[in-house]
């Protein structure tokens, strides 16, 4: 059954209540929007580590509740094996909107590939309490790239908005979306990114094998592709990795290559 809330967090909110988890894990490589919704909802948080192929560098308990994430949209097969081994996974798709829903609970985010306000779909095994007041902010929505201030200052006024049922404006907006027309625009703009990036890329990507992307994640050393980046507007991901953690030596200061035609033409 699928759920629409305001944010993706706040679905996260929805399944710990839901459930009554008092313990989860997480892995480190996260948003610290993520690690603050979890505690608000009193629930105790156990990182994990994650290696090159962007699976669990651990073992978990068996009935133990587990969040993982389907990084850049690009890691739907990690979530169709973690979910055949624990059957409490939670899986957070806010970088893959088009992914399927694997383990008990899973949440993607509308923002992140769209451009509405906010909005985030929640699927769950477990029929949750909805019995939330519908959405009413109003924020002027723009692309990263062409109003990074107005951008941030959505965020900081998304960060303590709660839980609420989504808004019937991004309803609407939602309904006017080309989905195929999406999917084969960020296909086509990933595997010209790939073919250009991949061979100075620490990040091993997979084959996209069907899935759809949110971005072209490039972590490099590479001083020319360094310089081109200088000065353009682009998302940097949880780039405060401590240099002692192992996902440090892939995943440090990732530029998050956005599925942007105007991105791409400065790049290439």
């Amino acid at each position: 059954m699928i759920y629409k809330f305001n944010l993706g967090r706040n679905c996260l909110k929805v399944i710990i209540r839901t459930y009554g988890i008092k313990e989860i894990f997480i892995p480190y490589y996260s948003c610290k929007t993520i690690w603050q919704a979890i505690r608000q909802e009193n629930c105790k948080i156990n990182f994990y580590h994650i290696d090159k192929d962007f699976m669990p560098m651990c073992e978990f308990p068996k009935d133990t509740y587990i969040l993982y994430i389907n990084y850049f949209g690009l890691f739907e097969n990690n979530c169709k094996i973690l979910a055949k081994k624990y059957k409490n996974l939670i899986t957070d798709n806010t970088q893959a909107f088009y992914a399927g829903n694997y383990g008990i609970a899973g949440f993607n985010s509308l923002r992140k590939f769209f451009t509405v306000q906010n909005g985030a779909y929640l699927q769950i095994e477990k029929e949750p309490d909805s019995n939330f007041e519908q959405d009413n902010l109003k924020l002027k929505t723009d692309d990263m790239q062409n109003n990074y201030e107005q951008f941030k200052q959505n965020e900081l006024k998304l960060n303590d908005e709660p839980i609420k049922l989504i808004s019937s404006e991004v309803e609407a907006q939602m309904r006017k979306i080309d989905f195929e027309h999406d999917k084969k625009r960020r296909i086509e703009v990933f595997n010209n990114y790939s073919q250009t990036f991949d061979k100075f890329n620490l990040i091993k990507l997979p084959h996209l094998n069907g899935n759809i992307p949110y971005c072209y994640p490039l972590c490099t050393n590479n001083q020319g592709i360094l310089k081109k980046l200088e000065g353009l507007t682009i998302l940097r991901l949880w780039d405060d990795i401590p240099q002692s953690f192992p996902e440090y030596e892939f995943l440090y200061n990732v530029a998050a290559l956005p599925i942007n035609k105007y991105i791409y033409k400065l790049l290439m």
